[in-house]
């Protein structure tokens, strides 16, 4: 790996160059990439280190990089969320990105402009630790990345149908496949190079879809949700939403040899499955044909759901003696398939995972309902962020409220830290906590050190993966797995993104102790456009108190 350990902090310089490439020589499609590579390149460092990333836009349309998992505290403009902590990188142009590689564990970069990032512009960012916890039990390790694919860019085409009246359900568009790596079904082979004891580091980076990862004939021993290590936990396989991560570590020794029939050869490799999960999309998938899709040949075709990459076990890349269809592993699962964000994972530093007890509380109700243009747009709380006439509540407009196209939240914070129009939190009789609240248009202000129970009700049929810029959170429970507040009291699991079921719900518990406008929102691509986001403006005179200035070169950029 690049990055070096050492006892003292270091500064890591990477360039990224963003611009477009047609990878594929069956498709003309151009895929936005950094460093002309789909995924884009690994970036590493160990925890503390100082990142310095430049990224040059060559793209004709502006752009912006997130550095999704990354906390921010303390550099909040380096977060690369347009509207909140940055005007975009126009095209031509190039920004400078410098913040400390913290917290250590699998994260990732990722457009977060213009649905770049359901058009390629992803990538890992992997921060290390001097010591990794469980690292006595993997000799090396192999990242896979999973995404979408379609046929068609995601801001021409696909958004112009999917946000539209001539599709008055909301279908999601559908992807077209799903590769891994940069590679399609069956082309995907993964080395294990004589090793035996291998970790895996799984980034779900697809734009819409939630898949079951397995390997066939091996136990799965996860030890990261996301950036938070966990102690071992052995599952045959496992759930993972839009922008979740899952590390886990497999010991080839403990390979089902049962599970290779004993009529066939014996196999030199087997497969690792992402089964895409047909339930979540709003379409039969084995008949679908949408409506923008362009006839090509062979037409139509359907989604495969299930994507198969090779781990060969010599250096051959030999395709698997036994059939795809083999029964899966005979291997007792600790795991539960409800459980989609693997809460029964305890943490490995039970000892530093000290919960506090929540000050505040907030309710956020999950919908979906045509606007007065019968375009389906996601809400919360009957707000849905964007043009205030998407809004379906009568609420006027306040002029003093953070709604400025013009200047991201973050500089309104800088600029006017006690005139943002966000009501203060009250006491209500629904709650025994002071209850956060929003100028309704989606700006919440939360105190300075709140500690926050937000309680997510979703009422849409699909499930939504949240993510929160600048914190990781607690999840407490869902209505999938309700016994975990009292199962877990005092040791809830930390992550930034929480599956939410369908029709069900999730609680968590947020620790406001980074001041800045960060973004919460669902991670599939289409929900974003569709409004499903708020910002959380926490504590505006903290954030100046700890120094923040609105830099000259950034605020050119507007």
């Amino acid at each position: 790996m690049s990055a070096t350990p050492a006892t003292e902090e270091a500064t890591v310089s990477r360039t990224l160059i963003i611009d477009t490439i047609t990878p594929y020589p069956t498709s003309q499609k151009p895929i936005i990439a950094a460093n002309y590579s789909f995924p884009g390149p690994l970036i590493e460092a160990y925890e503390g280190d100082t990142l310095i990333i430049r990224v040059i836009n060559k793209l004709a349309q502006p752009t912006t990089v997130h550095w999704h998992g990354m906390s921010q505290n303390g550099t909040q403009d380096m977060d690369g969320a347009v509207g909140a902590t940055q005007c975009p990188i126009p095209s031509k142009a190039e920004m400078i990105y410098t913040f400390k590689a913290s917290p250590a564990g699998t994260a990732w970069y990722h457009g977060h402009h213009l649905d770049q990032y359901a058009d390629g512009l992803i990538g890992p960012l992997i921060i290390r630790r001097q010591v990794e916890p469980n690292q006595e039990y993997y000799d090396t390790e192999r990242i896979l990345m999973v995404a979408d694919w379609y046929n068609d860019l995601a801001r021409t085409k696909l958004l112009s149908w999917y946000l539209s009246a001539s599709n008055p359900k909301g279908i999601e568009p559908i992807p077209d496949a799903i590769v891994v790596n940069g590679k399609f079904s069956q082309s995907l082979f993964v080395q294990t190079n004589g090793a035996t004891r291998i970790r895996f580091r799984i980034i779900n980076a697809a734009a819409f879809s939630m898949y079951t990862f397995s390997i066939d004939g091996l136990p799965l021993h996860i030890i990261e949700l996301d950036q938070t290590p966990v102690m071992p936990y052995i599952v045959s396989s496992f759930v993972i939403n839009a922008a979740q991560r899952v590390s886990f570590y497999v010991n080839m020794n403990e390979f089902d040899q049962n599970f290779v029939p004993a009529e066939v050869a014996p196999t030199k490799s087997i497969y690792i499955r992402f089964q895409a999960m047909p339930d979540m999309y709003p379409a039969d998938i084995s008949s679908y044909i949408p409506p923008y899709a362009t006839p090509r040949y062979p037409y139509p075709t359907f989604f495969n759901p299930l994507y198969l990459a090779i781990l060969s076990l010599n250096s051959q890349n030999s395709i698997p003696t036994y059939p795809v269809n083999q029964e899966q592993s005979s291997h007792p699962s600790s795991g539960d398939p409800e459980d989609v964000n693997i809460l029964r994972a305890r943490p490995f530093y039970q000892a530093k995972n000290i919960v506090p007890d929540a000050t505040h509380y907030l309710k956020l109700v999950i919908t979906f309902a045509p606007d007065s243009s019968n375009i389906t747009r996601g809400y919360f709380n009957n707000v849905t962020y964007g043009p205030p006439a998407n809004n379906v509540t009568t609420k006027t407009l306040n002029k003093k409220c953070v709604t400025s196209n013009a200047l991201p939240l973050l500089y309104q914070m800088a600029t006017t830290p006690n005139g943002l129009g966000i009501p203060s939190p009250i006491m209500t009789s629904g709650s025994s906590l002071p209850v956060i609240q929003s100028d309704g248009n989606g700006h919440y202000l939360i105190p300075y050190g709140a500690v926050v129970d937000i309680f997510l009700e979703n009422r849409d049929a699909g499930e939504h993966p949240f993510h929160s810029h600048g914190y990781n959170f607690w999840i407490i429970s869902t209505s999938e797995n309700p016994q975990a507040e009292e199962l877990y009291r005092g040791a809830y699991l930390q992550r930034d993104v929480v599956s939410v079921p369908s029709l069900g719900w999730a609680k968590i518990r947020l620790l406001a102790n980074n001041p800045g406008a960060w973004l919460f929102h669902c991670h599939i691509e289409w929900h974003m456009d569709a409004g499903l986001v708020i910002a959380f403006i926490v504590g505006p005179n903290e954030l100046l108190a700890q120094g923040y200035t609105i830099k000259p070169t950034h605020k050119r950029l507007c």
